[in-house]
């Protein structure tokens, strides 16, 4: 039976991402594809707000499509029994394909037995000594694993006692991990690699639908379904596919595509947003049921709230990698109705930036403080990044600070003149 397929957004989900990965998960299963919605990471506040409104609970957290031991462990294997003659052992060995016999007593591991021990024994049958008993000949395991562990950790040669919580569960080899049916992954929202949930090379994308440039070294085994369109949000895209496919939107998935758009754009402040954004919105907030300027202003309102996060919080909200081919950075962004706090505490913030850039040997972090109100953005950053600042927004950079009027969208406004400024 073909395994249920995942439907996912990026890591560092913002409200696009999180609502998106839901709806068109949704869709599939209106189809009859037996498909789950999944998250690759935690929940920011308007992403909540969005979701409490609408009466729909968060996604599993997935972190990461690495096949597990678990999955690949032979349960049929059955163990020695401790109190086993040398006869028993003997005749397991000649049933299984194994050096290594696991050993337990009422299910709780014990140890192994070597084959290579088991042998010497025999010999003693000639020599006429006595002969040990399996208890005495059992060893410590030198390797051991859970269902837990990647399965990409089990060595080429041999086979593995598996255990959980000292019980006995089976026995597994690279051979049994390479059998695994692939997960099958529908990715919304994203499509480069370093945001893309871990292990995917141990996966299977199937889809791609997104509204971002393509890049990245992301790579597919055969042809898949991609929609890319130049708009201002992923649920722009998911929506007309519940038109394309004739399907009627529930009035919560419809709400919380709605919450997708006006998150994205901003309630349409983004030089990012489109007419058929606008248009899309406007069809949603009917289904749902919902005022779009005053639901709009009051999720951003829930989502500015930043009074209760720790500075590292703060830069490493809605944070997502980019890179040039050689010269990897982030860019956080934080969208506020007022800046000033913020500001006040830049120092702090700064320093956040620089102890996450440093950990992660980026060539330099950056941190969107947006206002909702001004429209406007005042970019800080942390990392030897001066010269390619003021290059891309020609500006004079002061104390890793340039202050951007009109500019609200990290796709449309900041990446692009970063990437053109590092040629």
């Amino acid at each position: 039976m073909a395994k249920q397929i995942f439907v996912t957004g990026h890591k560092n989900p913002d409200t696009d991402s999180i609502c998106s990965s839901i709806a068109f998960a949704k869709l599939q299963q209106l189809k009859g594809v037996d498909a789950v919605a999944v998250r690759a990471g935690d929940i920011n506040k308007e992403t909540a707000y969005a979701l409490d409104y609408f009466h729909v609970e968060a996604q599993p957290l997935v972190k990461d499509f690495y096949v597990k031991v678990g999955e690949a462990v032979r349960k049929d294997v059955e163990a020695l029994p401790y109190s086993a003659s040398l006869k028993d052992a003997a005749k397991w060995f000649a049933d299984h394909d194994s050096d290594v016999a696991p050993v337990a007593e009422n299910g709780n591991f014990v140890g192994v037995l070597y084959k290579s021990s088991l042998a010497g024994e025999f010999v003693k049958t000639v020599l006429g000594e006595e002969l040990s008993t399996v208890k005495s000949l059992v060893q410590d395991a030198a390797t051991i694993f859970s269902t837990s562990d990647n399965g990409h950790d089990v060595p080429a040669e041999g086979r593995y006692v598996v255990v959980d919580d000292g019980k006995y569960v089976g026995m597994v080899c690279a051979d049994c991990v390479a059998a695994v049916e692939k997960r099958k992954v529908m990715l919304v929202d994203h499509n480069e690699k370093k945001q893309i949930i871990d292990g995917i090379d141990e996966a299977e994308i199937i889809s791609v639908v997104d509204h971002h440039r393509i890049g990245g070294t992301l790579a597919t085994e055969g042809p898949i379904f991609i929609l890319f369109q130049p708009v201002g949000c992923t649920a722009t895209i998911v929506t007309s596919l519940y038109e394309q496919a004739n399907i009627a939107i529930p009035k919560e998935i419809a709400g919380l595509l709605l919450s997708a758009v006006i998150s994205d754009t901003v309630l349409f402040r983004s030089p990012t947003c489109t007419q058929q954004d606008r248009e899309t919105a406007e069809k949603l907030a009917a289904i749902a049921g919902v005022d779009l300027q005053a639901y709009g202003m009051d999720m951003l309102k829930a989502g500015a709230n930043v009074s209760d996060l720790t500075p590292d919080q703060i830069a490493q909200n809605d944070m997502k990698e980019f890179s040039d081919g050689s010269v990897t950075f982030t860019i956080s962004q934080v969208q506020v109705m007022d800046t000033t706090d913020l500001l006040e505490q830049k120092q702090v913030l700064l320093n956040a930036l620089e102890k996450m850039r440093s950990a992660k040997n980026y060539a330099a972090s950056f941190l969107m403080i947006t206002s909702i109100i001004d429209e406007s953005t005042n970019l800080i950053f942390a990392g030897n990044m001066d010269a390619v600042v003021g290059k891309a927004f020609a500006k004079d950079v002061l104390d890793k600070e340039v202050y951007l009027p009109g500019v609200m969208s990290r796709k449309k406004q900041i990446v692009p003149q970063i990437l053109a400024a590092l040629k």
